[in-house]
């Protein structure tokens, strides 16, 4: 039965060519083996083809991929460059703000420092937070425009604003919302608890404001002394008229650094804290009238 097998290995097929312009025909004779070798072969060659085929395909779509990636590189740096361009275009303008808020503050003649209220404390404070997510570009760059936008419009306030202020910078200089002393303050406007009385009340017409024993006491605003003397009650006091019916009292002075007649302007120091005449401490006892009449320093104090 091998030797049947083997024999048919061995047998040949014959192929004949028979040309079409009528030469001799050829023949051509193959094994089985060869056969099947050819076959082999072409099947070989033909996955070889295939497999190339493959590779240049995904070495094309490899380099293809490249470029897109690289173009986005490109792009993001292009935009974190323009990003980072805008921010510092918009720390300038922030820069020009916070001068023109300052001139306005010196134009009105209020304090940028703090009032004697309570530092306010920034803990506990709420909002929106980014932990735990990265905004892409185009997020940053429309936050940034809603940003800028918002920056126009203070900017353009402030410009108007300061343009009032210079307009009426006299008016504005005799309103009295310069705080007088930086201190605490221990009895506001309106009815108290009497401090040497427990047992009544009575009406307290300003504002007291306790700081150390010889603290600068300020002029809230522009204007002319018109006392500065020993008064019962009041130790040394100085009141200043500001035009339009307002005029403003300091109290319980230790020292009065001005006489009447003087000219005084917002900011400037008038007197010194003390605990002269009827006075539990070191204090500034301080009074706004408005025709003759005591109204709350808080209404015109920022």
């Amino acid at each position: 039965m091998r030797s049947g097998k083997k024999k048919r290995k061995n047998e040949k097929v014959t192929i004949l060519l028979i040309p079409n312009s009528g030469d001799r025909a050829k023949r051509l004779s193959l094994s089985y083996r060869q056969i099947k070798g050819a076959i082999m072969a072409i099947a070989f060659i033909s996955f070889l083809l295939v497999l190339a085929g493959v590779n240049i395909f995904q070495g094309r779509q490899a380099v293809s991929e490249a470029e897109r990636i690289k173009s986005q590189h490109e792009q993001q740096k292009q935009q974190v460059t323009e990003l980072n361009n805008k921010l510092l275009e918009m720390e300038k303008q922030r820069e020009r703000i916070e001068e023109r808020q300052e001139q306005v503050r010196k134009l009105v003649g209020t304090s940028s420092s703090l009032t004697p209220a309570a530092t306010p404390s920034r803990g506990g404070m709420g909002g929106n937070s980014r932990t735990g997510r990265t905004a892409d570009l185009n997020e940053i760059s429309a936050e940034i425009s809603n940003l800028q936008f918002l920056m126009d419009e203070q900017e353009t306030e402030i410009l108007h604003l300061l343009n009032l202020a210079q307009n009426n910078i006299d008016q504005l200089k005799a309103i009295p919302n310069y705080w007088p002393v930086v201190g605490r303050i221990t009895s506001s406007f309106g009815w108290r608890q009497s401090p040497f009385s427990r047992s009544s009340r009575e009406f307290h017409d300003g504002l007291d404001i306790a700081a150390p024993y010889g603290t600068e006491i300020r002029a809230a605003a522009d204007g002319v002394v018109i006392q500065s003397k020993w008064l019962r009650g009041w130790g040394r006091i100085i009141k200043i008229s500001h035009g339009n019916g307002l005029i403003t009292s300091y109290a319980h002075n230790s020292t009065n650094l001005v006489k009447t007649g003087d000219r005084v302007t917002k900011g400037s120091v008038i007197a010194k804290v003390g605990s002269s005449g009827r006075s539990t401490g070191p204090h500034l006892h301080f009074t706004i009238e408005k025709n003759g009449k005591p109204v709350d320093p808080l209404l015109y104090l920022p």
